[in-house]
């Protein structure tokens, strides 16, 4: 009888602690981690105010960013070299950097994301 109680009271405790969590939030984090896992090295995820750091030469180089198909309308905003582009949706920038950084143009919703290839072209 004593182990029932204890069941019971770790069941109660897990539904309450689900009630009250936000839906999104475990799809959100889920959906962001396997996206990250299974990308390609020079595939970039960004997600609602993210900035990612994609090159860091000593030299300058030249750097190719797309931004995949997605039904998600914000451009990508390129940081590079204390320098600033914009790459709308299924678009390719070519820009000669030692540093680059990606992050989107403006906010954006939960459950958007904006895909990113990154290419060193020499």
């Amino acid at each position: 009888m004593r182990y029932r109680s204890v069941a019971a009271t770790l069941l109660i405790g897990l539904m309450a602690a689900t009630a009250f969590t936000p839906a999104n939030a475990h799809f959100e984090d889920y959906l962001e981690y396997r996206l990250m896992m299974n990308a390609h090295p020079d595939v970039y995820y960004l997600f609602e105010d993210d900035r990612k750091q994609v090159v860091s030469y000593k030299t300058e180089r030249v750097v190719r960013i797309c931004t995949g198909d997605s039904r998600h309308l914000v451009p990508l905003k390129v940081i590079y070299d204390d320098k600033t582009a914009t790459v709308e949706k299924n678009d390719c920038i070519r820009v000669e950097a030692k540093e680059v950084a990606l992050e989107p143009a403006k906010l954006l919703e939960t459950g958007e994301v904006i895909r990113a290839e990154v290419d060193t072209l020499n």
